[in-house]
Protein backbone atom coordinates (compact mmCIF):
# COMPACT_ATOMS: atom_id res chain seq x y z
CA UNK A 1 0.00 0.00 0.00
CA UNK A 2 1.41 3.38 -1.00
CA UNK A 3 1.62 5.89 1.84
CA UNK A 4 0.10 9.24 1.02
CA UNK A 5 2.60 12.05 1.21
CA UNK A 6 1.69 14.65 3.83
CA UNK A 7 1.15 18.14 2.44
CA UNK A 8 3.40 20.68 4.17
CA UNK A 9 1.08 23.67 4.01
CA UNK A 10 -0.87 25.01 7.00
CA UNK A 11 -4.19 26.73 6.26
CA UNK A 12 -6.13 28.71 8.84
CA UNK A 13 -3.83 28.22 11.83
CA UNK A 14 -0.89 30.17 13.20
CA UNK A 15 2.59 28.86 12.56
CA UNK A 16 6.05 29.39 14.02
CA UNK A 17 9.52 27.90 13.87
CA UNK A 18 10.35 25.99 10.66
CA UNK A 19 6.83 26.57 9.30
CA UNK A 20 7.15 30.36 9.60
CA UNK A 21 8.46 32.20 6.54
CA UNK A 22 9.59 35.77 6.04
CA UNK A 23 9.04 38.95 8.07
CA UNK A 24 12.76 39.19 8.88
CA UNK A 25 12.88 42.97 8.57
CA UNK A 26 9.81 43.38 10.78
CA UNK A 27 11.15 40.96 13.39
CA UNK A 28 14.47 42.82 13.53
CA UNK A 29 12.61 46.08 14.13
CA UNK A 30 10.32 44.63 16.79
CA UNK A 31 13.08 42.97 18.78
CA UNK A 32 16.01 45.26 18.17
CA UNK A 33 14.82 48.85 18.00
CA UNK A 34 15.18 51.27 20.93
CA UNK A 35 11.41 51.73 20.85
CA UNK A 36 9.86 49.26 23.30
CA UNK A 37 6.13 49.63 22.55
CA UNK A 38 5.08 48.23 19.19
CA UNK A 39 1.70 47.94 17.50
CA UNK A 40 1.01 45.63 14.54
CA UNK A 41 -2.21 45.98 12.56
CA UNK A 42 -3.50 44.40 9.39
CA UNK A 43 -6.27 42.59 7.60
CA UNK A 44 -7.45 39.10 8.50
CA UNK A 45 -5.28 36.03 7.92
CA UNK A 46 -2.27 38.13 7.02
CA UNK A 47 -0.17 36.54 9.77
CA UNK A 48 -0.43 38.79 12.84
CA UNK A 49 -0.80 35.93 15.32
CA UNK A 50 1.90 33.89 13.58
CA UNK A 51 4.27 36.85 13.85
CA UNK A 52 3.65 37.12 17.60
CA UNK A 53 4.11 33.37 18.02
CA UNK A 54 7.34 33.52 16.01
CA UNK A 55 8.66 36.24 18.32
CA UNK A 56 7.78 33.98 21.25
CA UNK A 57 9.51 31.05 19.56
CA UNK A 58 12.68 33.01 18.83
CA UNK A 59 13.04 34.28 22.38
CA UNK A 60 12.23 30.85 23.82
CA UNK A 61 14.91 29.27 21.66
CA UNK A 62 17.90 31.24 22.95
CA UNK A 63 19.54 31.57 26.33
CA UNK A 64 18.80 35.21 26.99
CA UNK A 65 17.16 36.06 30.29
CA UNK A 66 14.00 37.07 28.48
CA UNK A 67 10.51 35.85 29.28
CA UNK A 68 8.26 35.80 26.18
CA UNK A 69 4.62 35.84 27.23
CA UNK A 70 1.86 35.39 24.64
CA UNK A 71 -1.41 36.81 25.96
CA UNK A 72 -4.55 36.21 23.88
CA UNK A 73 -7.31 38.70 24.70
CA UNK A 74 -9.92 37.18 22.40
CA UNK A 75 -13.27 36.90 24.14
CA UNK A 76 -12.21 38.87 27.22
CA UNK A 77 -15.36 40.51 28.60
CA UNK A 78 -14.43 41.63 32.12
CA UNK A 79 -11.55 42.56 34.37
CA UNK A 80 -11.87 39.09 35.89
CA UNK A 81 -11.44 37.60 32.42
CA UNK A 82 -8.25 39.61 32.02
CA UNK A 83 -6.84 38.02 35.17
CA UNK A 84 -7.85 34.52 34.09
CA UNK A 85 -6.40 34.87 30.59
CA UNK A 86 -3.18 36.26 32.03
CA UNK A 87 -2.96 33.19 34.26
CA UNK A 88 -3.49 31.05 31.15
CA UNK A 89 -0.63 32.91 29.49
CA UNK A 90 1.63 32.21 32.47
CA UNK A 91 0.65 28.54 32.42
CA UNK A 92 1.48 28.27 28.72
CA UNK A 93 4.83 29.95 29.42
CA UNK A 94 5.80 27.58 32.23
CA UNK A 95 8.88 26.27 30.40
CA UNK A 96 10.04 29.83 29.73
CA UNK A 97 9.45 30.72 33.39
CA UNK A 98 11.54 27.74 34.47
CA UNK A 99 14.31 28.81 32.09
CA UNK A 100 14.63 32.22 33.78
CA UNK A 101 14.36 30.65 37.24
CA UNK A 102 10.81 31.62 38.17
CA UNK A 103 8.28 29.07 39.43
CA UNK A 104 4.74 29.32 38.13
CA UNK A 105 3.36 29.04 41.65
CA UNK A 106 5.28 32.13 42.79
CA UNK A 107 3.63 34.44 40.24
CA UNK A 108 0.27 32.83 39.48
CA UNK A 109 -2.72 34.79 40.79
CA UNK A 110 -6.30 35.19 39.59
CA UNK A 111 -6.14 38.94 40.13
CA UNK A 112 -4.39 40.57 37.18
CA UNK A 113 -2.47 43.34 38.89
CA UNK A 114 -1.31 41.09 41.71
CA UNK A 115 0.04 38.61 39.16
CA UNK A 116 1.77 41.43 37.27
CA UNK A 117 3.33 42.75 40.45
CA UNK A 118 4.63 39.30 41.41
CA UNK A 119 6.00 38.65 37.93
CA UNK A 120 7.67 42.05 37.70
CA UNK A 121 9.31 41.63 41.07
CA UNK A 122 10.59 38.14 40.20
CA UNK A 123 12.01 39.28 36.85
CA UNK A 124 13.75 42.31 38.37
CA UNK A 125 15.44 40.13 40.99
CA UNK A 126 16.85 37.95 38.23
CA UNK A 127 17.77 40.75 35.87
CA UNK A 128 15.28 39.43 33.32
CA UNK A 129 13.26 41.13 30.62
CA UNK A 130 9.60 40.67 29.70
CA UNK A 131 8.51 40.33 26.08
CA UNK A 132 4.74 40.78 26.29
CA UNK A 133 2.90 39.69 23.13
CA UNK A 134 -0.77 40.68 23.18
CA UNK A 135 -3.08 39.33 20.50
CA UNK A 136 -6.60 40.61 19.73
CA UNK A 137 -5.94 43.79 21.69
CA UNK A 138 -9.14 45.27 20.20
CA UNK A 139 -10.99 43.51 23.01
CA UNK A 140 -9.58 46.08 25.43
CA UNK A 141 -11.67 48.92 23.97
CA UNK A 142 -14.97 47.75 25.47
CA UNK A 143 -13.26 47.13 28.82
CA UNK A 144 -11.79 50.64 28.81
CA UNK A 145 -15.24 52.04 28.07
CA UNK A 146 -16.71 50.22 31.07
CA UNK A 147 -13.69 50.81 33.33
CA UNK A 148 -12.06 54.15 32.41
CA UNK A 149 -8.39 54.17 33.36
CA UNK A 150 -7.98 50.38 33.19
CA UNK A 151 -5.70 50.57 30.16
CA UNK A 152 -3.51 53.23 31.76
CA UNK A 153 -3.17 51.10 34.90
CA UNK A 154 -2.31 48.02 32.85
CA UNK A 155 0.40 49.68 30.76
CA UNK A 156 1.77 51.46 33.84
CA UNK A 157 2.11 48.09 35.59
CA UNK A 158 3.94 46.63 32.59
CA UNK A 159 6.17 49.69 32.33
CA UNK A 160 7.09 49.20 35.97
CA UNK A 161 8.91 45.96 35.14
CA UNK A 162 11.98 48.04 34.36
CA UNK A 163 12.87 45.97 31.32
CA UNK A 164 9.85 45.20 29.17
CA UNK A 165 9.12 45.15 25.45
CA UNK A 166 5.49 45.07 24.35
CA UNK A 167 4.13 44.00 20.96
CA UNK A 168 0.38 44.09 20.38
CA UNK A 169 -1.66 43.04 17.35
CA UNK A 170 -5.02 44.41 16.28
CA UNK A 171 -7.44 44.85 13.42
CA UNK A 172 -7.50 47.91 11.17
CA UNK A 173 -10.64 49.11 12.88
CA UNK A 174 -8.70 49.81 16.06
CA UNK A 175 -6.37 52.04 14.02
CA UNK A 176 -9.33 54.11 12.87
CA UNK A 177 -10.93 54.20 16.33
CA UNK A 178 -7.68 55.16 18.05
CA UNK A 179 -7.30 58.15 15.74
CA UNK A 180 -10.11 59.93 17.59
CA UNK A 181 -10.55 60.64 21.28
CA UNK A 182 -12.17 57.88 23.26
CA UNK A 183 -11.54 54.49 24.81
CA UNK A 184 -9.52 53.21 21.83
CA UNK A 185 -7.22 56.24 21.98
CA UNK A 186 -6.65 55.66 25.69
CA UNK A 187 -5.98 51.96 25.14
CA UNK A 188 -3.30 52.65 22.53
CA UNK A 189 -1.80 55.76 24.14
CA UNK A 190 1.70 54.29 24.80
CA UNK A 191 2.04 53.13 21.20
CA UNK A 192 3.18 54.97 18.11
CA UNK A 193 1.46 54.62 14.75
CA UNK A 194 0.89 50.95 13.94
CA UNK A 195 3.17 48.90 11.75
CA UNK A 196 0.86 47.82 8.93
CA UNK A 197 1.47 44.16 8.18
CA UNK A 198 1.12 43.47 4.48
CA UNK A 199 1.92 40.50 2.25
CA UNK A 200 5.26 38.73 2.01
CA UNK A 201 8.03 39.87 -0.31
CA UNK A 202 8.47 38.03 -3.62
CA UNK A 203 11.40 36.05 -2.23
CA UNK A 204 9.57 35.18 1.01
CA UNK A 205 6.44 34.10 -0.87
CA UNK A 206 8.44 31.89 -3.22
CA UNK A 207 10.26 30.29 -0.29
CA UNK A 208 6.94 29.58 1.42
CA UNK A 209 5.51 27.91 -1.68
CA UNK A 210 8.66 25.84 -2.22
CA UNK A 211 8.94 25.20 1.55
CA UNK A 212 12.63 26.05 1.43
CA UNK A 213 13.12 25.49 5.17
CA UNK A 214 12.22 21.79 4.95
CA UNK A 215 14.78 19.08 4.19
CA UNK A 216 14.98 18.52 0.44
CA UNK A 217 13.20 15.13 0.49
CA UNK A 218 10.22 16.70 2.31
CA UNK A 219 9.83 19.73 0.05
CA UNK A 220 6.73 19.78 -2.19
CA UNK A 221 7.21 19.02 -5.86
CA UNK A 222 6.38 22.46 -7.18
CA UNK A 223 8.46 23.86 -10.00
CA UNK A 224 9.95 27.32 -9.64
CA UNK A 225 7.87 28.59 -12.57
CA UNK A 226 4.71 27.20 -10.95
CA UNK A 227 5.59 28.98 -7.70
CA UNK A 228 5.82 32.30 -9.52
CA UNK A 229 2.42 31.77 -11.18
CA UNK A 230 0.81 31.03 -7.81
CA UNK A 231 2.67 33.81 -6.04
CA UNK A 232 1.54 36.45 -8.50
CA UNK A 233 -2.07 35.29 -8.42
CA UNK A 234 -2.12 35.45 -4.61
CA UNK A 235 -0.42 38.84 -4.38
CA UNK A 236 1.99 37.16 -1.89
CA UNK A 237 -0.80 36.84 0.69
CA UNK A 238 0.44 34.15 3.14
CA UNK A 239 -2.85 32.30 3.70
CA UNK A 240 -3.78 32.35 0.01
CA UNK A 241 -0.28 31.06 -0.80
CA UNK A 242 -0.79 28.10 1.54
CA UNK A 243 -4.16 27.31 -0.08
CA UNK A 244 -2.68 27.69 -3.57
CA UNK A 245 0.28 25.44 -2.80
CA UNK A 246 -1.99 22.76 -1.35
CA UNK A 247 -4.39 22.89 -4.31
CA UNK A 248 -1.54 22.83 -6.81
CA UNK A 249 -0.09 19.68 -5.28
CA UNK A 250 -3.49 18.01 -5.24
CA UNK A 251 -4.39 18.93 -8.84
CA UNK A 252 -0.92 19.06 -10.37
CA UNK A 253 -1.65 22.22 -12.34
CA UNK A 254 -1.13 25.80 -11.05
CA UNK A 255 -3.62 27.39 -13.46
CA UNK A 256 -6.32 24.89 -12.50
CA UNK A 257 -5.58 25.52 -8.82
CA UNK A 258 -6.03 29.26 -9.38
CA UNK A 259 -9.35 28.76 -11.20
CA UNK A 260 -10.58 26.54 -8.39
CA UNK A 261 -9.59 29.08 -5.74
CA UNK A 262 -11.33 31.92 -7.59
CA UNK A 263 -14.70 30.19 -7.08
CA UNK A 264 -13.94 28.92 -3.56
CA UNK A 265 -16.49 30.34 -1.10
CA UNK A 266 -13.96 30.45 1.72
CA UNK A 267 -11.63 32.60 -0.38
CA UNK A 268 -14.50 34.86 -1.44
CA UNK A 269 -15.59 35.22 2.19
CA UNK A 270 -12.08 36.25 3.24
CA UNK A 271 -12.01 38.91 0.52
CA UNK A 272 -15.48 40.19 1.42
CA UNK A 273 -14.71 40.49 5.13
CA UNK A 274 -11.38 42.22 4.46
CA UNK A 275 -13.12 44.67 2.13
CA UNK A 276 -15.63 45.54 4.85
CA UNK A 277 -12.78 46.24 7.29
CA UNK A 278 -11.55 49.05 5.03
CA UNK A 279 -12.83 52.60 5.30
CA UNK A 280 -15.43 53.87 2.84
CA UNK A 281 -12.77 56.02 1.15
CA UNK A 282 -10.46 53.01 0.78
CA UNK A 283 -13.29 50.92 -0.63
CA UNK A 284 -14.04 53.66 -3.18
CA UNK A 285 -10.39 53.74 -4.26
CA UNK A 286 -10.32 49.99 -4.81
CA UNK A 287 -13.54 50.14 -6.81
CA UNK A 288 -12.05 52.90 -8.95
CA UNK A 289 -8.87 50.94 -9.61
CA UNK A 290 -10.79 47.72 -10.36
CA UNK A 291 -12.94 49.49 -12.96
CA UNK A 292 -10.05 51.47 -14.43
CA UNK A 293 -11.46 54.77 -13.23
CA UNK A 294 -9.18 55.81 -10.36
CA UNK A 295 -10.75 58.63 -8.37
CA UNK A 296 -7.34 60.17 -7.67
CA UNK A 297 -4.56 61.31 -9.96
CA UNK A 298 -1.41 59.12 -9.73
CA UNK A 299 0.57 61.97 -11.30
CA UNK A 300 -0.46 64.48 -8.65
CA UNK A 301 2.80 65.91 -7.17
CA UNK A 302 1.24 65.84 -3.71
CA UNK A 303 1.07 62.05 -4.02
CA UNK A 304 -1.83 59.68 -3.37
CA UNK A 305 -4.22 60.23 -0.50
CA UNK A 306 -3.59 58.84 2.95
CA UNK A 307 -6.15 56.14 2.23
CA UNK A 308 -4.29 55.05 -0.92
CA UNK A 309 -0.99 55.07 0.96
CA UNK A 310 -2.46 52.78 3.61
CA UNK A 311 -3.77 50.41 0.93
CA UNK A 312 -0.26 50.28 -0.54
CA UNK A 313 1.24 49.54 2.90
CA UNK A 314 -1.29 46.74 3.35
CA UNK A 315 -0.36 45.29 -0.04
CA UNK A 316 -3.91 45.68 -1.34
CA UNK A 317 -2.76 48.26 -3.87
CA UNK A 318 0.52 48.89 -5.66
CA UNK A 319 1.98 51.26 -8.19
CA UNK A 320 2.16 49.87 -11.69
CA UNK A 321 3.54 51.35 -14.86
CA UNK A 322 0.21 52.89 -15.82
CA UNK A 323 -0.95 53.91 -12.37
CA UNK A 324 -2.22 51.89 -9.44
CA UNK A 325 -3.22 48.24 -9.66
CA UNK A 326 -4.52 45.45 -7.43
CA UNK A 327 -1.79 42.80 -7.06
CA UNK A 328 -4.10 40.09 -5.69
CA UNK A 329 -5.87 38.63 -8.73
CA UNK A 330 -8.55 37.03 -6.54
CA UNK A 331 -9.43 40.40 -5.00
CA UNK A 332 -9.36 42.06 -8.42
CA UNK A 333 -11.71 39.43 -9.83
CA UNK A 334 -13.99 39.54 -6.78
CA UNK A 335 -14.28 43.33 -7.02
CA UNK A 336 -15.19 43.16 -10.68
CA UNK A 337 -18.14 40.92 -9.81
CA UNK A 338 -19.47 42.90 -6.83
CA UNK A 339 -19.20 46.40 -8.30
Amino acid sequence: MTRRRMLPYVVGQWVCGPKFYGRNRCITELLGSPQEWHWIAGLRRIGKTSLLKQLEFLKSSNRERCLPLFWDLQGVDSVEDLGLTFCDALLDAQDALDRVGISLESVEDGELFTALRKLGSALRRRGGELLLLCDEVDEGVALEERHPGLAASLWQAVGGFGRARVVVASSLRLCDAAAVEGAAAQLMKPFRSPYLLGPLTDEEARSLLLQGQLPAPSQPRIEGAWADVLRKACGNHPMLLQIAGKRCLEIGDPEAAIRQMASDRAVQHLLAVDFELLSKAEQAILRGVATGGEDFDPADPSGPSGEAQRLVALGVLRRGRGGFEIPNSFLDSWLSHVI
